[in-house]
């Protein structure tokens, strides 16, 4: 065993897949905030981490050695800050109080989306509410546990099960719903068993990674239309269904070129990061190996 894993947000997408990974190679614990994931093989614990004493408690009696922090709330600004802000502020004050190894996990939406694409050390330039809540989140890791690993990723996709973005693209073509997506907006999405394997790999690294940022995406750029038609054709419908659309006509503030560099992570790391087409072509329709 390589030895203790704790998982925040054990019931989201991310960290399901994380729990079952790691299980067998780490003794797994997923937290979870109100509806308990179904893991064998792992224990899972509710908590919320809004409140500071209950991270403390936690983290006091399970010890862990590494830590990945996926836990987020995204349903509302006060959601964001009371979640992705406040409390990654108590993930990362009881992380460094054990000097347990933390993963904390970011976003390529702290860019403006301007200057893409955007390396490790490119500083947050935040558009949205979201984005800002992960910079901010960002900012506290680094002062509260300097030890730690900060990955910024992108688009999260699977197929065992599907994703929600994914079922939401599929579905919509299947039953013949409007659906439109933009052809400006540039972002690497990442197939979530390879992103659970290179996250688990910095849990291990310690000393021999060391801490700081990496960026975790597919080194495949695409726009949000050109990654729905893929989708959509994987799973044998006509992506003529999907309407393309511009970011910049919609009246709203997104960034719109939001690449991530991920040379760093395909020269150091051994888990592989492959591309949107790569993927597919590997697993191929409805993603069946």
């Amino acid at each position: 065993m390589t030895g203790r894993l704790l998982i925040t947000g054990g019931s989201g997408y991310l960290g399901s897949h994380l729990a079952r990974r790691a299980r067998g190679n780490w003794h797994v614990t997923a937290t979870y905030f109100s509806h308990p994931p179904d893991l064998p093989g792992c224990r899972t614990v509710p908590l919320d981490i809004r409140d500071g004493r209950a991270v403390v408690e936690l983290f006091s009696r399970l010890q862990p050695d590494a830590i990945v922090h996926t836990a987020a709330d995204m349903s509302s600004v006060a959601a964001m800050e009371a979640v992705i802000v406040q409390g990654t502020r108590h993930v990362a004050a009881a992380a460094g109080a054990l000097r347990a190894r933390l993963i904390h996990l970011s976003s390529d939406v702290l860019f403006d989306g301007e200057h893409g694409p955007y390396t490790e050390t490119d500083p947050p330039s935040p558009i949205t509410p979201y984005g800002q809540a992960k910079a901010a989140a960002e900012r506290l890791v680094a002062d509260l546990c300097p030890e730690a690993v900060i990955v910024r990723t992108s688009l999260i996709y699977g197929f065992h099960p599907p994703d929600a973005r994914t079922l939401w693209v599929v579905d919509s073509v299947r039953q013949r719903r409007p659906i439109t997506l933009f052809t400006d907006e540039l972002r690497c999405p990442v197939w979530v068993e390879q992103l659970a394997g290179a996250l688990l790999e910095l849990a291990a690294g310690g000393q021999t990674i060391g801490a700081g940022i990496w960026h975790l995406a597919g080194p495949q750029p695409l726009s949000r239309y050109q990654f729905g038609e893929r989708l959509v054709r994987a799973w044998g419908l006509d992506p003529a269904g999907i309407t393309p659309g511009l970011s910049r006509e919609s009246g709203q503030l997104r960034p719109r070129d939001c690449r991530l560099e991920v040379s760093k992570a395909q020269a150091r790391l051994r888990s592989p990061l492959w591309g949107v087409d790569q993927v597919l072509d590997h697993l191929g329709p409805q993603g069946q190996e």
